[in-house]
């Protein structure tokens, strides 16, 4: 009778390490999925935090009430913020003032939604998010350059990025026909 236990115990290691292999590679799979949106949600943090720090710094600027007029190349500079943003290579879109992909097909326009109040923002795999500003304070606009000097774009224009990278930006609180924008450009030799 005991050697026919001892028989059994062994034919019983087989089925064992096949199980433990089994168990072992369904964790790594789950590892592996959860690593993915994982991923995912650390780069929607990382702009997400970006962003509310630039929201910070605006309303400061915003409230310091200086503006300059974008149709007089005379007018004395209003108040500026220089914002860095170090945006993570899985980004699809990362617009100031409108959503540059409304209908999720990849086909990207400038258009502003609204008055342009608010930032929004894409990573791989993630769904398009939305931080919303007042309307009467945060109205983003593109920058335009004509002959030395940032302007609006007559339309206005979202001010878009579409890949990952380090980039400095300049939001400068302007006025057009007595309304406040914040108008976008990144950071270039022009005073």
């Amino acid at each position: 009778m005991g050697s026919i236990r001892r028989n059994t115990a062994v034919d019983h290691l087989p089925v064992r390490l096949i199980m433990s292999l089994a168990l072992i590679a369904a964790i790594v799979s789950i590892l592996c999925g959860a690593s993915g949106w994982m991923r995912t949600f650390l780069a929607e943090q990382q702009i997400e935090y970006q962003c509310r720090q630039l929201e910070a710094s605006l309303r400061t600027m915003v409230q310091s009430g200086a503006t300059r007029d974008v149709d007089d190349p005379l007018a004395a500079e209003g108040a500026k913020r220089v914002q860095q943003f170090t945006v993570p290579a899985s980004v699809v879109f990362l617009s100031f003032g409108g959503n540059p992909d409304p209908t999720n097909q990849g086909w990207f326009t400038s258009e502003l939604l609204g008055h342009g109040a608010a930032i929004f923002y894409k990573v791989q795999g993630g769904s398009t998010r939305v931080l919303w500003f007042p309307e009467e304070s945060f109205r983003f606009r593109e920058g335009l350059c004509v002959d030395s000097h940032w302007t609006l774009h007559e339309s206005g224009h979202s001010f878009i990025i579409h890949q990952g990278g380090k980039y400095e930006l300049i939001f400068e609180h302007v006025e057009k026909n007595h309304e406040n924008f914040i108008l976008i450009h990144q950071t270039d030799d022009i005073e």
